[in-house]
């Protein structure tokens, strides 16, 4: 495992506990959408890869190049944690986060664009919000607020939950790099910890990508984030994270699955599967060029559905989503810096 310089190790050990996780809240409800028509100012989201727990429509409405709100109708609900991701193939944009809120009755949540460049561009993209909560060692997600707070000091998230009840903590470690402790990894560290999945999305305005790295063998576990501006260079950043494990990534029991691969050392013949959850058993592999995967789930038949992915272990590399089916996904990785294909460390999930 990887292991990272750790100022103040005692203060960083600590977990409090609270009877009532703080991000929990009324109205449990969860959604995503794929945004496939970028350029468009305002439609109504028609196809099958949209969900609203209610049942509600969902809008997109394009007021600027780049900039996106979200409306899921009828899915007010409080707390919660939305992410958002670049989709196609050889798609190399950023999307970040710009905020979520209820909205009267509905749930709105802002993402904003950008290319390689960092310059504001349409692109497609994939998104989802939940607020639900699940078992102890399920779920948990927070919203790291402090950009740059200072270096070595834990702090606690503006807003969580946690499915162990345990208080995350966040800080610090360099320009750009934060660890987390969070109480449901460390309930399943290092045993079976991969068959979970993360999700991290940068939170802001500006143009900046966010990845997890991976965790220190130590108890409690340090989970490293690397953030990055579109040069690739280390930037300090807002991000919000989502960790689930026996669940879908929004913290439901729709058919889901997820898979997280690596390969040993600069071996590219070395490929395994790291961890994963599917219930129709172990899932395949196939890398057709450099950055480029293909996973399938043997048993998943989804009739639309969501996918998302992301970098694992690879602090140089980014990765998202370049297509799904119904059991079967396609993965993009690329270099930080230059933005060519390169191969990565990752993981992939999807939810029906």
């Amino acid at each position: 495992m990887r292991r990272y310089p750790i100022a103040l190790a005692a203060a960083l050990l600590v977990i409090l506990f609270a009877p009532v996780p703080a991000f929990a809240g009324p109205g449990a409800v969860d959604g995503y959408v794929w945004v496939d028509q970028p350029s468009t100012v305002d439609y109504t989201v028609g196809h099958a890869w949209r969900h609203n727990s209610t049942g509600g429509d969902i809008t997109v409405h394009r007021p600027s190049a780049g900039v996106y709100r979200l409306t899921f109708e009828g899915m007010a609900g409080s707390g919660g944690v939305a992410h958002a991701r670049p989709y196609g193939s050889g798609n190399t944009a950023i999307c970040t986060v710009a905020g979520w809120r209820s909205g009267g009755s509905d749930q709105v949540v802002d993402v904003h664009c950008f290319d390689a460049a960092g310059t504001a561009a349409d692109t497609r993209f994939v998104a989802g919000f939940t607020n639900r909560t699940g078992l102890p060692g399920t779920l948990a997600y927070l919203f790291a607020s402090k950009a740059s707070p200072p270096l070595g000091v834990p702090y606690e998230p503006k807003s969580w939950y946690d499915s162990t009840g345990g208080t995350p903590q966040v800080w610090r470690q360099s320009v750009g790099v934060y660890m987390m402790i969070v109480g449901t990894v460390d309930s399943h560290y290092p045993v079976d910890h991969h068959d979970g999945v993360y999700q991290v999305t940068a939170y802001g305005r500006g143009p900046a990508r966010c990845e997890v790295h991976g965790e220190n063998d130590e108890t409690p576990t340090p989970i490293a984030v690397f953030c990055h501006d579109a040069a690739g260079a280390p930037v300090d950043t807002r991000f919000v994270v989502t960790y689930a494990h026996g669940v879908s990534a929004l913290g439901t029991g729709a058919a889901s699955a997820n898979a997280h691969y690596s390969y040993f050392s600069d071996d590219l013949t070395s490929w395994y599967l790291a961890g994963y959850r599917n219930a129709g058993g172990a899932t395949g592999f196939t890398r057709w060029g450099i950055g480029n995967y293909r996973v399938t789930f043997p048993g998943l038949a989804m009739g639309g559905g969501h996918a998302t992915a992301g970098s694992r272990g690879n602090p140089s590399t980014y990765c998202h989503i370049a297509w799904w089916g119904p059991g079967d996904a396609t993965v993009n990785c690329f270099d930080r810096t230059t933005d060519l294909p390169a191969d990565s460390e990752f993981s992939v999930l999807m939810v029906d």
